[in-house]
């Protein structure tokens, strides 16, 4: 199979003897299971705000000023601005209307929190993936820069022929519960964060990288990042500790 692409040997064998103080033994290509799961998403993606949107919902949220006009004497504007202010961050999810009185939802006291004008949009299709050992989520840079195949079989036109390791281990049922749940979940979604999903069944995919068995230990050499990749490492150790307790 040749349509996949990836390094050739011989790049990774440069890049390997070019460390100092590396001395490669062998250079093992190998296919590493993992799991890929679509989904449908509503996420969450951040916004600069513009300066009057942010002070008026930290005026509501903080000052405790909930109906227009006081809103407008507080700020020495004219009424009409609050209430065109207010009106589009009640669109956006981020004020709540009961009458006259303003009320912040918790969109908008994240966005208060963290600075950035959040917005949710609906129906976005992702793809997140995880480790086929532990379950892990894969880093989000690893997730859309590492080439990604659907069956375990690469033949680069050289001739290296990269061998499966596995098999996978049954994804968690939870593993996409947990992953919105973790405080640093943006670093492996990327930006757009999901805060809800429909989540499909996982499906197999592999990662080729190159294991370069060295005097000192092993490198892992992927797609992802130009050197060696501590956490291509990381995953190659727990698939080579698995095998070795199967």
């Amino acid at each position: 199979m040749t349509e996949a692409a990836h390094l050739p040997m011989r790049e990774v064998v440069r890049r390997a003897g070019a460390l100092p103080g590396v001395r490669p033994r062998r250079f093992v290509p190998l296919l590493l299971p993992m799991w890929a799961v679509d989904v449908v998403a509503t996420v969450r993606e951040a916004h600069p705000y513009d300066v009057f949107d942010r002070y008026l919902s930290r005026a509501v949220a903080e000052a405790g000023l909930t109906r227009p006009a006081e809103l407008a004497a507080f700020f020495g504007v004219e009424p009409a601005l609050v209430i065109r202010t207010a009106r589009f961050l009640e669109r956006i999810g981020h004020l709540r209307r009961d009458g006259d009185e303003l009320t912040l939802t918790e969109l908008g006291h994240q966005s208060i929190k963290d600075g950035r004008r959040y917005l949710l949009t609906r129906g976005r299709r992702i793809t997140l993936r995880f480790d086929g050992r532990g379950g892990e989520p894969v880093p989000y840079a690893h997730a859309t820069h590492a080439v990604w195949l659907s069956e375990p079989v690469l033949e680069l036109p050289d001739g290296t022929v990269f061998a499966p390791v596995g098999p996978a281990r049954p994804l968690p049922s939870n593993a996409v519960e947990l992953l919105l749940d973790r405080p640093d979940v943006a670093d492996f979604t990327g930006p757009a964060v999901p805060v809800e999903v429909a989540a499909a069944e996982p499906r197999p995919v592999w990662l080729p990288v190159y294991a370069v068995e060295c005097e000192d230990g092993p490198l892992v050499f992927g797609w992802a990042v130009d050197g060696p990749d501590p956490y291509l490492l990381d995953v190659y150790r727990r698939h080579a500790g698995q095998s070795e307790a199967d």
